[in-house]
């Protein structure tokens, strides 16, 4: 398979203008996005598009485009496509030159360019047999359709590219089934692509598509009007994973993501297809854009069921065997590397199955490997790969990873259900089983590769004493048993009473006055001492306790504003974050917050629910509207770390909030540079217009303050310039005082620990 992207390009054209204007469109940077006036003046410098590097070739005559084409590929560089002009006197015109060099290299991409419209398309169509290989690029060029185009149509070939590798690997694996497969080979897709892009900003709108979104019977400006376009286009049953496909872009590392689901047609049918995404990003890391390329691959999804059925399986336990768990692995290994979730591949080998064999005969040692084989099954999803590779060894290709931790909590369930006792022709036997698990992680080794660190765990666990799983890794061997045994103390530690809520005020810059207090949660560990909340909230998402802990931070909270109301010390407002799942429960949250209201008696208004922006925008795509709804009960609502992730601001009129979180970066960044600082200051000014209170995270100089004094806006702050977080009974007594200076520890120009 390629290590590296073929960007080669052939422009063929007899107007040398034309081609400078394609070395402008695909060589140079990319030039900013066109944001409107607000978002210029907002971000300051130009938002800059991801590169990509294309390499150019020109030919003037169709002649010359031919040589062109025969010296790369003896060279073994071949193009991966060609713009070919319509007309080129006084040789070929555009129709004979794509025949010549499709009888040369019958896989180039073509791309005809004309401004002619007197052409007859369906005569030049019939004459080429262009199949899916030829589009048409109508005069004057829009210079993002030209990159786009060569974007997709390059990745096209790629990908054609890599399926033809993947056919060869398949004729391998299955042997003498090659005769009965040749007609499953099909697996390279052959049809139309689909360029898009998104606005970068929670609601995610669609600002353009490619006309070929017709062959699908939509029309592009009705979706493009539509603010619920993804509806209209992906199949309901699809849909969660295609949000989770969004969340994995909007990470901030991530360089795309990859996802197939069923696309909805214009006729009520359905066809499955591949999205890649590509996320946009200025300077500062904002999301400007997301591009996306749409690639129909109903057939090769066929053709992958009927290999399915073709396939080898197990004889004894109906499993799949090693050649269809290589084949699974490659195609696993190829769509990570394209944006899909990871994966894990786990080696397992029962302890102790020869004694079993020797004491109660083959005939019970078959039955205890059909037993090993359903509980394996049990063990695992429909998604996932279970094979028996063969004696009494099997492998499990774990889909949908996430990360190794995820993989870890697998082998650990495998074991406890490997473990239980068998009852086999009345006898009942005890195995174990030893794991070795190899994770794909960013920059993996190929599949194969993969099998032999698999392997090499294997090795680890059987010689460290068996009945147990190793990593290939030590260093992901610690991280992971890490993980999960914070995870299973955390299960504990409410009912041991080990959290604890700290509180740190937010002050009135311009009085001194505290306006406010955020509850922050810390978990006061037996061993590892004081744990501030970024040390396991994570794993509580993960494990699905994240609910249980939500929902005991606001009640703990609302019982201690209760207790400062009756000491006639409560603050005007006190603050709460809440986690994406515990916003995903919905009505469920609505309750809770109603009857934590009821219970210790007070008003919505008394609290404050803090949000980041990438939680703000997966509740958008999936259409929760669980924010509205308690902005509806009267809650109020912040939007922490504004300013980060994205560099459009026009969600803020959708959701109505109370106050934007100005983040630390961003006001560290201020004191020292212009360009941030005229951030900062068109923030409070676009804040300032909507009525919106501004809270600024994270203060801790003098330097800092007096910037902020300078914007002239009434502006709130927390941070250790005034007071770190702090127990209940020292906020009791910062409250009292009502007012706050800076403290003595700021003087220092410390650093701000985390929050």
């Amino acid at each position: 398979m390629s290590k590296q992207q073929n960007r080669r390009i052939l422009l063929a054209d007899d107007t040398p203008a034309i081609h400078e204007d394609f070395r402008k469109i695909l060589l140079a940077e990319a030039t900013a996005s066109d944001l409107d006036d607000m978002e210029a003046a907002l971000f300051g410098t130009s938002a800059r598009q991801a590169t990509v590097d294309f390499v150019l070739d020109s030919a003037y005559q169709g002649q010359e485009a031919l040589a062109k084409v025969r010296e790369a590929l003896e060279a073994g560089k071949p193009y991966a496509m060609a713009f070919i002009d319509m007309r080129m006197p006084p040789g070929w015109d555009g129709v004979e030159t794509i025949e010549q060099l499709w009888l040369v290299d019958p896989r180039l991409q073509i791309v005809i360019c004309t401004a002619y419209a007197d052409q007859s398309w369906v005569e030049v169509f019939e004459r080429l047999d262009a199949r899916d290989r030829l589009l048409v690029l109508k005069k004057p060029f829009d210079p993002i359709e030209v990159r786009q185009l060569a974007s997709a149509l390059t990745m096209k070939w790629q990908m054609t590219e890599d399926a033809a590798f993947k056919m060869n690997m398949l004729e391998q694996a299955v042997e003498e089934r090659t005769r009965e497969l040749s007609d499953a080979n099909i697996i390279v897709q052959n049809s139309p692509t689909i360029l898009y892009r998104l606005r970068g900003e929670p609601a995610f709108p669609l600002i353009y598509i490619s006309h070929n979104i017709t062959k699908f019977g939509h029309d592009p400006a009705g979706l493009m009007a539509n603010p619920n376009w993804a509806d209209v286009l992906i199949d309901p049953a699809d849909q969660a994973g295609v949000a989770d496909a969004m969340a994995r872009v909007l990470e901030k590392d991530a360089e795309g993501a990859s996802i197939e689901y069923r696309l909805c047609t214009g006729d009520g049918g359905r066809r499955w297809v591949e999205n890649r995404y590509v996320p946009v990003r200025d300077k500062e890391g904002r999301l400007i854009e997301v591009e996306g390329i749409v690639i129909d691959v109903t057939e090769r999804k066929a053709a992958e069921e009927q290999l399915a059925r073709l396939a080898r399986t197990d004889g004894l336990t109906g499993l799949a065997n090693r050649a269809t768990l290589t084949e699974r692995l490659h195609q696993a290994h190829a769509a990570a590397r394209r944006g899909s979730m990871p994966f894990a591949l786990h080696y397992l080998d029962l302890d102790h199955f020869k004694p079993v064999n020797d004491m109660y005969g083959h005939p019970t040692g078959d039955l205890l490997l059909r037993e090993v084989a359903q509980r394996l099954k049990n063990c695992t999803r429909e998604t996932d790969v279970v094979a028996r590779l063969g004696g009494d060894e099997f492998a499990v290709l774990q889909s949908e990873m996430g990360e190794p931790a995820a993989a870890g909590a697998l082998a650990a369930k495998i074991q406890a259900e490997l473990a239980r006792p068998y009852m086999l022709g009345g006898n009942e036997v005890h195995v174990s089983v030893s794991i070795g698990i190899c994770p794909y992680i960013a920059g993996s080794a190929g599949p194969d590769e993969m099998l032999v660190q698999a392997d090499l765990a294997l090795y680890r666990s059987k010689e460290e004493g068996r009945n147990q799983f190793h990593f290939h890794s030590e260093e992901i061997d610690h991280e992971v048993r890490d993980r999960v045994a914070l995870g299973e103390d955390l299960k504990k530690a409410i009912e041991r009473e080990e959290l604890e809520l700290y509180y740190q005020p937010q002050v009135e810059l311009s009085s001194g006055k505290i306006v406010g207090v955020e509850a922050l949660l810390r978990w006061n560990h037996p061993e590892r001492g004081l744990l501030d909340a970024g040390a396991f909230v994570p794993i509580a998402e993960r494990t699905g306790s994240i609910v249980t802990l939500g929902r005991w931070v606001l009640d703990r909270a609302c019982g201690q504003m209760s207790q400062w109301r009756e000491q006639g010390v409560a603050p005007p407002v006190l603050a709460i974050n809440l986690s994406l799942g515990q916003l995903r429960k919905g009505a469920e949250l609505v309750r809770d917050v109603v009857d934590c209201l009821a219970k210790w008696q007070l008003n919505p208004s008394d609290l404050e629910f803090d949000v980041t922006e990438s939680t703000l925008a997966q509740m958008t795509w999936s259409h929760n509207d669980v924010l509205p709804q308690l902005r509806a009960l009267g809650v109020r609502i912040a939007i922490d770390d504004f300013g980060t992730e994205y560099s459009s601001f026009e969600y803020l009129r959708t959701y109505r909030v109370n106050h934007l979180k100005i983040a630390q970066s961003m006001l560290k960044r201020a004191i020292d540079d212009p360009d941030s600082a005229a951030t900062v200051r068109a923030i409070m000014n676009l804040a300032r217009e909507a009525r919106i209170g501004i809270i600024v995270e994270g203060l801790e100089t003098e330097a800092q303050r007096a910037f902020l004094h300078s914007t002239g806006s009434t502006t709130l702050a927390q941070g250790y310039y005034f007071s770190e977080a702090v127990v209940a009974d020292e906020a009791g007594d910062l409250l009292r005082s009502g007012t706050m200076e800076q403290s003595e520890r700021s003087k220092g120009e410390g650093q701000e620990p985390p929050g």
